[in-house]
């Protein structure tokens, strides 16, 4: 993950400031996709149709990274336990990344 948040231009961890990343989002229909350089494909994001609409009015948003695993499967519940236990433990990355 470490990799993947250099690949991106460097994420920052919460108490630091959160820089501003490469143009690496994409809108195409209902679908975003995050450019990282270096691979030969674009990664789908999982999505909700209201966020998409909120990036594409607003053509940036926070990435997060969390440097530990979560199950694809994993609910929105779980997913907020992630993210709580990620942050307090210091395990978060963050950039600003705007659209294309």
């Amino acid at each position: 993950m470490r990799r993947l948040s250099a690949s991106l231009g460097g994420l920052a961890g919460a108490r630091e400031v959160v820089p501003e990343l490469e143009r690496c989002l994409q809108i195409i229909g209902d679908q975003v996709l995050l450019h990282v350089p270096g691979a030969s494909r674009q990664l789908r994001l999982r999505t909700r149709r209201s966020w998409t609409e909120l990036l594409a009015r607003n053509g940036e948003a926070i990435l997060l990274l969390g440097l530990d695993a979560l199950a694809q499967s994993a609910d929105a519940a779980q997913v907020d336990a992630y993210l709580d236990a990620a942050l307090a433990a210091d395990r978060l990355l963050f950039g600003r990344a705007r659209t294309r």
